[in-house]
């Protein structure tokens, strides 16, 4: 035991200097001792923290799966957004151009899609858009129009056909829209003022 222990020391302190030590090193002989200490202690703090993060990322999951699989939510909420963009770019593109624009509505086959008049001599007659505005939007089933609110309409419109008007000056008519499933509504409201664009989850009224 003790012969072990001589040599042991004597790698750890060669009496020779520097060069065995640094043998020592080289073959893997000798470590720090206050390295070695701090590792275990700084890689349990590290598990705790990524422990913590897995689990905050699988309460999130657990969350937004459900839905994510579920195309029918999926398809309300990406056509609400897509409708509400719609509104958004004909008004910028009435103003931009100098033109009256109109989003078309067909409540009973679900589907829209934007005219235009030349002149507000000729508003009577509006021609369909070209470019990215020319295509109609249908609504994929079961996904559809429940009603549309006009200033122009006594109430609401169930079936037929309804239209939004943008002017060259901004304004544009106080519309409500919304969109059911059969299962859930999204509402869609645009201020006759400012243009914006609200978008919620649920049936909702406008606001008194």
């Amino acid at each position: 035991m003790r012969g072990r222990t001589n040599t042991w020391d004597a790698r750890l302190a060669p009496a020779g200097g520097g060069t065995e030590r640094n043998g020592d090193l080289a073959h893997g002989g000798w470590r720090p001792a206050p390295r070695g200490l701090t590792r275990p202690r700084s890689a349990g703090f590290t598990l705790i923290e990524v422990s913590l993060v897995l689990m905050i990322l699988g309460v999130l999951l657990g969350l937004m799966v459900p839905r994510l699989r579920d195309p029918a939510h999926a398809d309300i909420v990406s056509h609400a957004r897509r409708l509400a963009v719609t509104l958004r770019f004909v008004r910028h593109e009435a103003i931009l151009n100098g033109r009256t624009y109109r989003l078309n509505y067909d409540l009973t086959d679900h589907r829209y899609w934007v005219t235009s008049a030349e002149s507000e001599d000729d508003l009577a007659e509006f021609g369909r858009e070209g470019g990215i505005l020319a295509k109609a939007v249908t609504l994929p089933p079961p996904l559809g129009f429940s009603d549309v609110n006009l200033p122009w309409t006594a109430g609401r419109v169930h079936e037929g056909y309804g239209f939004t008007t943008f002017y060259p000056d901004g304004v544009v008519d106080l519309t409500l829209v919304h969109l059911d499933n059969g299962r859930e509504a999204y509402t869609l409201l645009v201020d006759p003022i400012t243009g914006h664009v609200s978008v919620a989850a649920g049936y909702h009224e406008i606001p008194s």
